[in-house]
């Protein structure tokens, strides 16, 4: 994730205040380090502060899309949780721009949040946290609406997942998930 994050050109993106993303890629390296679910809240909403807001992306949302995608394989417990509730709040706000007309940014961002299409898979099948499988669900049926290639493999995953007896509690939304794909 670090790699990631330092390949970006943070000072020449723009927040959703206009200013540079600095403080979005100092969250990021403060999400990576976190050490207590405290700061990997503040660091979260450090970087939702900046990048999402109803009817907002900036310049920087896909830079720091592609950065949380790419911490999946490191960050672990909390700190994966709230990566993935932070990609699944950026990839909804994106879906609702592109399907009211899209922008530029938005379409970048969905890109971005594709490339974790598998891994998003794979946490719906064996992850044991619930909220990691609850924003894989919500992830995958962003990925099977925007990119045409996904969405077999996220109408199968989806398809799966109903019949998991530990994904019980989640039956509804993975039902209505796999409804809204069938009808995209």
């Amino acid at each position: 994730m670090k790699v990631e994050i330092a390949r970006h050109n943070w000072s020449s993106l723009r927040s959703l205040w206009g200013e540079d993303s600095l403080v979005v890629r100092a969250a990021l390296l403060d999400l990576s380090d976190a050490t207590s679910d405290t700061d990997v809240d503040m660091a979260v909403q450090r970087i939702e502060d900046e990048v999402v807001a109803p009817g907002l992306l900036s310049d920087s949302s896909a830079a720091a899309a592609r950065c949380l995608v790419h911490g999946i394989y490191t960050l672990t417990d909390y700190r994966l949780t709230r990566a993935l509730e932070t990609l699944a709040v950026i990839a909804s706000e994106g879906s609702m721009q592109t399907q009211s007309g899209g922008s530029p940014v938005a379409e970048e961002c969905l890109r971005e949040v594709c490339l974790g299409f598998t891994s998003y898979c794979e946490i719906l099948e064996i992850s044991k946290n619930i909220d990691c499988r609850s924003s894989a669900i919500d992830l995958l049926l962003i990925c099977g609406i925007h990119d045409p290639r996904s969405k077999p493999a996220a109408k199968s995953a989806l398809d799966a997942a109903m019949t998991a007896e530990d994904l019980y509690d989640l039956r509804d939304l993975i039902a209505a998930s796999r409804a809204e794909l069938e009808q995209s």
